[in-house]
């Protein structure tokens, strides 16, 4: 499924967004200190136990933000590390090796692992990491005259988890595309090297997207290339259109796989257009994406850029349904957009206009409610397209006085989301006149005009802490789902995830409001997944909640 730019705005405001200071521990006197923190253990290969040297160990805290505090440490050479002087608190610990797979602290190698949580002044002494050895692909790939198609992407996709499905909770028109995670580029004889691969089943896909290895000199090829565009469509293994054709590549720990298959040549086109700002003047410098619509296969875009004459010119597509999206967003001005559907045949397409502009404008601001101080300036609000139809969203950034302004809205309905605050903080209101856009959404019809969007923030939260136990133990790593009851497209960003740490127990803070609140597990031995039965809850500004969960094995999936 293709995305639209809002993908990407969604991910500004990288820096902390607040003045105020972290509230202070529970019952600890202002000013003290709390005792540091000591994290050692060893960390071994998992098929012999021998130890690692030069794996590195990190912490980084739960709920840390975009840029959370980093400490670490590399191991000796009998597999030894030791972090010292590390705050009180809860982290996501993980370890990494060059050949060998990630792994998180309690991870039984199928999951994403438990939270560490250290009290002030405790001494760790026992964290153990056992390293799976990373599996490899490897091949050539060649033209239909068995010939080394040289500059050719090579990447590894898989199929979505278990866990990243229900923890994505997509509404039925969106499906998650397999991600990928490892790319290589074939060098002069067509060979190309995937590495760093957790056991498991792969997909490969080839695509002659002509792209320059920055790592290397091209010289007068690549410009060739770019002119004549490639002969080639991408394919996945063994040399097939689609996903849903492919063959998967079993990859065993430390297994080395040949996978090698042919690209043939086929029928591909150009793109060409242009593209007219708001003002009826030719628009430069807007970015044009060509996304392939309705598959599940892994979308690699193609884009360019408008030139000074507001010209676009995509070449070598092959035949299929796809979407031309433009978006032009200059840093503190105002945002357009403009997409189109199209047909892509056995014959060029030469005369696209695509028309910036168009839709509605919206004002906003944000008030805080209660005490605590805010970097305003530092929020982003993008609204997210819900239901069927065209996927497009808009956005805008936040002035200090609290002021934004979102413009280009097309017909549709959407949520609203609030990037940006902290742990502590949560959106408390977002109002359209009468309207309670965090229950309805915001409405945008053909031919309305705009209006005023009211945001309320806030620090009261709702302290959610509890424990999960499986066969009358601790359960370990498990994962915590929390959604709002009854979940709706507008309120889905209040939707939660976090794991349990070694003692089994899990802290959140979360919005006001009424929750279903759900344990699963795979147990330490990795197997089927079980969960618990679903729990509904209530919480208040300032309050503080705790709920016991427990995970039936004969539940397991």
């Amino acid at each position: 499924m293709g995305r639209t730019f809002l993908a990407l705005s969604i991910l500004a405001a990288t820096l902390p967004l607040f003045a105020q200071k972290p509230a202070s521990a529970p019952n600890k006197p202002e000013g003290q200190v709390a005792a540091s923190c000591t994290v050692s253990g060893r960390v071994v290969t998992a098929a012999e136990a021998s130890p690692l040297k030069a794996a590195r160990v990190a912490l980084t805290r739960e709920h840390g933000g975009s840029s959370p505090r980093m400490y670490a440490a590399t191991s000796d050479s009998d597999g030894h590390f030791t972090i010292k002087d590390v705050a009180p608190g809860r982290y996501n610990c993980f370890a990494t090796r060059t050949g060998y797979v990630d792994q998180p602290y309690q991870s039984n190698g199928t999951d994403s692992g438990a939270v560490l949580a250290l009290q002030p002044g405790q001494q760790l002494t026992d964290v153990l990491f056992r390293l799976t050895m990373a599996g490899v692909i490897t091949g050539h790939v060649n033209n239909e005259d068995g010939e080394a198609l040289a500059r050719v992407g090579v990447m590894a996709l898989r199929r979505p988890t278990e866990e990243e499905m229900v923890e994505e909770e997509l509404p039925a028109s969106r499906k998650l595309e397999p991600t990928p995670v490892s790319s290589a580029q074939t060098d002069d004889r067509g060979e190309y090297r995937l590495f760093g691969l957790e056991p498991g089943e792969y997909f490969i896909k080839a695509t002659d997207s002509f792209q320059p290895d920055m790592n290397m000199f091209s010289g007068q090829d690549q410009f060739i290339r770019e002119f004549l565009g490639s002969e080639y469509a991408p394919v996945y293994f063994p040399g097939v259109p689609r996903l849903g054709q492919a063959q998967a590549v079993s990859v065993g720990a430390g297994a080395e796989v040949q996978v090698d298959f042919a690209m043939r040549p086929v029928k591909t086109v150009g793109i060409s257009g242009r593209v007219i700002g708001p003002d009826g003047t030719p628009a430069s410098d807007v970015s044009i994406n060509l996304e392939e619509a309705e598959t599940e296969d892994y979308s690699s875009q193609r884009y360019t850029f408008t030139d000074a004459k507001g010209n676009f010119s995509l070449k070598s597509i092959p035949p299929g349904s796809y979407a031309l999206v433009a978006h032009q967003r200059i840093q503190g001005k105002k945002a357009y957009g403009a997409r189109q559907k199209l047909e892509v045949g056995n014959d060029n397409i030469d005369s696209v206009t695509l028309a910036l502009g168009g839709g509605m404008s919206f004002s906003g601001r944000i008030t805080v409610a209660g005490p605590g101080l805010i970097r305003k300036d530092r929020i982003f609000i993008s609204l997210i397209s819900v239901g069927e139809g065209e996927l497009w969203g808009n956005g805008g950034d936040v002035k200090k006085d609290g002021t934004f302004e979102i413009t280009d809205v097309k017909q549709g309905s959407y949520a609203v989301s609030v990037r940006g605050p902290e742990e502590g903080w949560y959106t408390k209101s977002v109002r359209f006149g009468s309207d309670d856009v965090l229950a309805t959404g915001l409405q945008v019809e053909r031919g309305s005009s705009g209006g005023t969007l009211e945001i309320v923030v806030s620090t009261g939260t709702g302290l959610l802490e509890g424990s999960v136990t499986e066969d009358d133990k601790p359960a370990i790593g498990a994962r915590i789902r929390l959604h709002p009851d009854p979940q709706t497209p507008y309120n889905r960003t209040r939707s939660r995830t976090v794991s349990t740490d070694q003692n089994g127990h899990f802290s959140l803070q979360i919005a006001p409001g009424k929750y279903q609140v759900v344990a699963r597990s795979r147990g330490m031995s990795g197997g089927a997944v079980a969960s618990s039965d679903p729990r509904t809850i209530s919480v208040s500004e300032h309050d503080r909640k705790t709920i016991q969960l427990t995970i039936a094995p004969e539940g397991r999936e």
